[in-house]
């Protein structure tokens, strides 16, 4: 409120030669403030709507309708914040409000609690109105609402029931397509910037936005196409194409020693080509790659490449490719799991000795190529800590970083090398969350014993 700067004084009868009067009530103050009249005459009607204000100046009287203000400092307070009216500026600080914008806010929205208004205020509803305005302007459309957003208070009320924090959060996530708080929270920690790209990848089946993004750049129907591709990443070699990847996971499937014809291996070859055909429309994705058109070049392939030499040999005069015995594998260790194996043994402690037999057991039984995989907490879980220090001198161990699972290493090892495991983990959690595995890990699997000094293996031949 202004501070008064006037003295009031009452007059019920006036009776003066001469009287002039104002054009309005902001010449009236002028007027006063200039000549430095502080004492103003309040003159009573009959009727209270012809009150006015009054000054007596060189025996005149001049005066002007109080237009039903209480003092000039009322009325000069109404003017500096926009209220037309006495009667508005009056219910207003009877309200409370200070601005006649802000009244006129309540009236048309229906508040009627003035805390309601300040918190409004305080979360930016108020100002942050034309912000959602303009974006409601927008074409083409990033959001659509059932319900108009008439005013701030309209705003304020969607914001409450949809979780938004303060206005700010709500223009942001409206200017991506989100009309939800929990929503937008929802993907924007899976990545996705709009609701079109959450949506999309829900449809597809792509939990993240980087699975959608890759899809799209590379042509991906759907998440399942995705798994598929990535699987025969984890295959990739230099300067091969997806059809010679899969003839090596074929190659790493057949029993060992095996001889098999050039035309039974080129029948399986494309059987396994077309499991990549979509069921719909019979078709080989676009990303899928190919080089193999043929039995001559299939054979090319196979006489050529230094990377079939891991799975066997070809035999030009005979047609035929031999696969190489289990022993000229790659092989790895789950070494938390070996570690823990105590068939026979009554303390269940996790004892490091146990990979160092299962090393000597394997390289007796022909293998050369051991690579052991460990959880970084296993040298704190072991009963002979500095025996570790001797397997990894006798082979290549690794180490998973702190805390993350070996588990996801030795998986993603064996589907790059399609090389052997020793463990007694069936790897059912990963089953679930991964296609690839619950195909085949159970193929790579070598389940053991160790009991006392001896190690068991029966699926070793």
């Amino acid at each position: 409120m202004r501070k008064e700067q006037y003295n009031y004084f009452s007059v019920k009868v006036q009776q003066m030669a001469t009287r002039l009067e104002f054009e309005s009530l902001a010449d009236f103050c002028r007027f006063a403030d200039t000549n430095q009249m502080n004492n103003i005459f309040i003159l009573h009607e009959e009727n209270p709507e012809d009150d006015s204000f009054a000054l007596y100046y060189n025996a005149c009287l001049l005066l002007h309708k109080t237009e039903g203000f209480k003092t000039l400092e009322n009325y000069l307070v109404a003017q500096e914040k926009g209220f037309p009216t006495a009667v508005v500026y009056y219910d207003s600080v009877e309200l409370g409000y200070t601005k006649y914008e802000d009244y006129l806010l309540v009236k048309e929205a229906g508040i009627n609690d003035l805390s309601t208004f300040e918190t409004m205020k305080k979360k930016g509803f108020i100002a942050g109105l034309a912000a959602f305005k303009d974006l409601e302007k927008q074409e083409p459309k990033s959001f659509e609402l059932t319900t108009p957003i008439n005013n701030p208070y309209d705003l304020y009320s969607y914001a409450k029931l949809h979780n938004f924090e303060d206005c700010s959060k709500l223009v942001e996530a409206f200017s991506k397509g989100f009309v939800d708080a929990n929503l937008y929270a929802a993907a924007k920690e899976l990545g996705f910037p709009t609701y079109q790209d959450f949506i999309d990848g829900g449809k597809r089946g792509f939990r993240t936005y980087g699975d959608l993004k890759v899809s799209n750049e590379i042509g991906m129907r759907d998440s399942a196409d995705l798994l598929r591709y990535m699987d025969l990443e984890f295959v990739k070699k230099e300067n091969t194409t997806h059809d010679q990847r899969v003839l090596m996971v074929v190659l790493s499937k057949i029993e060992q020693g095996k001889k098999i014809s050039l035309n039974k291996l080129n029948t399986i070859l494309q059987a396994s080509i077309d499991d990549y055909k979509y069921e719909d429309t019979k078709e080989i994705p676009r990303w899928f790659t190919r080089s193999m058109d043929g039995i001559n070049e299939l054979t090319e392939f196979l006489q050529k490449s230094e990377h079939i030499k891991r799975y066997g040999t070809y035999y030009a005069d005979g047609e035929f490719f031999e696969i190489n015995k289990m022993q000229d594998r790659s092989i790895v260790l789950d070494a938390s799991n070996v570690a823990h194996n105590n068939a026979g043994r009554v303390d269940k402690k996790v004892y490091a000795q146990n990979l160092v037999l299962m090393i000597d057991f394997l390289k007796e039984n022909g293998f050369s190529d051991i690579i052991v995989i460990a959880d970084a907490s296993l040298r704190h879980k072991v009963e002979d800590n500095a025996v570790l220090e001797k397997v990894k001198k006798m082979c290549t161990y690794l180490e998973s970083p702190r805390e993350t699972q070996a588990d996801i290493f030795i998986l993603q090892y064996v589907k790059a090398n399609h090389c052997l495991i020793v463990s007694n983990d069936t790897f059912r959690e990963w089953k679930v969350q991964d296609p690839w595995a619950a195909e085949n890990v159970d193929f790579y699997r070598l389940s053991f014993i160790i009991k006392g000094k001896e190690v068991l293996m029966p699926d070793l031949k």
